[in-house]
């Protein structure tokens, strides 16, 4: 009789802790999930800020569409971990919006650089993306080929807005009228180039800058010319009326004399 108590007690101990373990490996299972869903949402809303936040023109194409494969990709892993008909709409709608937007032939139109503040926000979001390349590349969603490509047009692109918000500022004086400031915005444009002046990435920007000056350049001393020209006309004329005037008093004059 003690034989079979003890062994029942045993088995009971047994079992009590079998089912203790398997509540502790279910709660674990549990806060595990519930840990990867919330790291997925972050990266979810990591992936909707770079392609609502940083503008067209820092987005290559090829970028835009390996961002919107991203989001497609972590919302199935959402569904994955927790099946939901909202979910599944909002995947659907991406999947949407990436094959329209890459069978579009539309360019996408630039953003206006015109102020400060947003240069600040746009290069923290390149430096938030560069760190989101490295995550992706360890985790194999990106090869270490593309990552470094991008990266490499984040640093470009770092330079690159503070040029195009002199390019801003040296097209406004250029509508003004303001033709010197202009040249000097857009020097200073070429200016904030400088430390990427080498790289086949700012090849483009650089040239069409000088194109800019020199055509302001031009405009200006063509302008100027002209200018010079119409006033050497005018004292020009200016002389011959006075002269004329004078030789009109002279014969007045005489004329005066003879009368009397």
């Amino acid at each position: 009789m003690a034989t079979l108590t003890t062994a029942a007690l045993l088995l009971f101990i047994v079992g009590f802790l079998a089912l203790v373990i398997f509540l502790q490996l279910k709660e674990q299972a549990r806060l595990d999930r519930l840990r990867k869903v919330a790291f997925l949402n972050n990266q979810l809303r990591q992936v909707r800020r770079y392609l609502d936040d940083i503008p067209p023109q820092y987005q290559p194409k090829d970028m835009r569409l390996w961002l919107y494969s991203r989001k497609v990709a972590i919302y199935e892993q959402l569904l994955v971990l927790h099946p939901d008909p909202t979910l599944a709409r909002r995947h659907n709608h991406i999947v949407e919006e990436m094959n329209a937007f890459q069978n579009s032939k539309h360019k996408r139109r630039a953003k206006p650089i015109n102020d400060e503040l947003l240069i600040m926000e746009i290069k923290r979001q390149f430096e938030s993306f560069k760190v989101f390349l490295a995550l992706c590349q360890k985790d194999s969603t990106i090869s270490s080929d593309v990552a470094h490509r991008y990266k490499k047009l984040m640093n470009f692109y770092h330079f690159k807005v503070n040029a195009d918000y002199h390019s801003y500022l040296a097209r406004q004086a250029f509508l003004n009228g303001l033709m010197e400031n202009s040249v000097k915005m857009y020097k200073e444009a070429l200016a904030q180039l400088a430390p990427v002046k080498d790289t086949p990435e700012a090849q483009p920007t650089i040239l069409k800058l000088n194109d800019l000056i020199r055509e302001i350049e031009e405009d200006s001393a063509l302008q100027k010319a002209e200018e010079e020209m119409a006033r050497s006309s005018d004292n020009k004329a200016d002389a011959e009326l006075d002269s004329e005037w004078d030789k009109f008093m002279e014969d007045s004059n005489r004329n005066i004399k003879k009368r009397f």
